[in-house]
């Protein structure tokens, strides 16, 4: 996993919870807390790092990866701007992420190992969202889709039907986007 999104899980900590927690959750997952941004890191230094933040916190993990992912979602489109038009929607943006901007993630960084998404475009207000990765990722989609959401202004519902977590082959997000 790149350093940025350390970097991104770092300044989260601090603003949420404050700098003293984050040291202690550096204390507690035995890292010393430097992540350049373009360099790769294990992924078990980021469970480390979100399974400290739930000892310490109380919150369950996945709820903490869902807010990560919630926050992280402005830093990304700060930083790529390239990726959003004004006439875009929030589905019409999910329906990038895979075809567009993942492609353009792996040019940049060929060893990035990002998680596939596969679509079922029922109609102009559904869309179900096909996740698969490894890492197990899907609460950060989730919380990926919810910071979107907020970018566009749109309020929608999310049924997390089947999940890898369960042992399914992948997750199934079904989204329903409301009218304003």
């Amino acid at each position: 996993m790149k350093g940025i999104i350390f970097n991104h899980l770092t300044d989260m900590v601090e603003e949420v919870f404050g700098l003293e927690t984050w040291d202690e959750i550096l204390k507690e997952a035995e890292s010393d807390g430097v992540f350049i941004s373009a360099e790769t890191y294990s992924d078990k230094d980021l469970f480390a790092l979100v399974t400290a933040a739930h000892k310490l916190s109380g919150i369950p993990v996945n709820d903490l990866v869902r807010k990560f992912g919630e926050y992280m979602f402005p830093k990304f489109q700060q930083s790529n701007p390239q990726f959003f038009s004004h006439d875009m929607s929030l589905k019409s943006f999910l329906l990038s992420v895979d075809r567009i901007i993942h492609v353009e993630v792996r040019k940049l960084h060929p060893d990035a190992m990002l998680p596939n998404f596969e679509y079922k475009d029922e109609d102009d207000n559904e869309l179900t969202m096909y996740y698969n990765s490894p890492r197990k990722l899907c609460y950060l989609a989730e919380g990926l889709i919810a910071g979107a959401a907020t970018h566009f202004n749109a309020e929608y519902s999310l049924d997390h039907s089947a999940c890898m977590h369960d042992g399914a082959d992948a997750c199934t997000l079904h989204l329903t986007m409301h009218k304003n």
